[in-house]
């Protein structure tokens, strides 16, 4: 063999040797990223799922949304006490008729149950002095105490 043939094979083997090389490279990297725990391998899926079943099923729609248009309900003032119900069509049925910002909803009665526990007195003072996002007297400042259990009266009697 004369020094020219040796250089050529030389060269090729190492041509040869680095292109596997590379190979070996490529698929360690691209096992390296494999995992072999089904776990691993549908981590996105799985989150992305995770998250779609966890989502709320509706939307609040709070105050701050610029969307909602912020005005006192009228109410027609009149020489006696409002009735309960002429309160709740005023006031209150804007919420309690839709569930808007988880407001327990006229006419469903398992809404109500854990607040009944509480007592009517609770639910009083909470319609009079507001709780959650909901406004004291239902935002309309100028209702009597009496005329508010009045509305929360309506509301039970149509919820039950």
């Amino acid at each position: 063999m004369t020094d020219g043939q040796f250089y050529k094979i030389f060269g090729i083997l190492t041509v040869g040797i680095i292109i596997i090389a590379i190979i070996i490279a490529i698929l360690a990297n691209i096992f390296a990223s494999y995992s072999f725990h089904p776990s691993n391998q549908y981590k996105t899926e799985i989150e992305n799922s995770e998250q779609i079943r966890t989502e709320p099923e509706g939307k609040i729609n709070l105050a701050s949304n610029p969307t909602i248009k912020q005005e006192a309900p009228i109410v027609v003032a009149s020489s006696g006490p409002i009735s309960g119900k002429d309160i709740y069509n005023n006031v209150c049925m804007s919420c309690h008729t839709s569930g808007a910002a988880g407001a327990p909803m006229i006419g469903n009665s398992s809404q109500w149950t854990d607040r009944l526990s509480k007592g009517k007195d609770t639910l009083y003072a909470n319609a009079i002095n507001g709780i959650g996002v909901m406004p004291a007297k239902g935002g309309l400042s100028s209702l009597t105490d009496e005329e508010v259990r009045a509305a929360v009266d309506y509301l039970l009697d149509e919820s039950n």
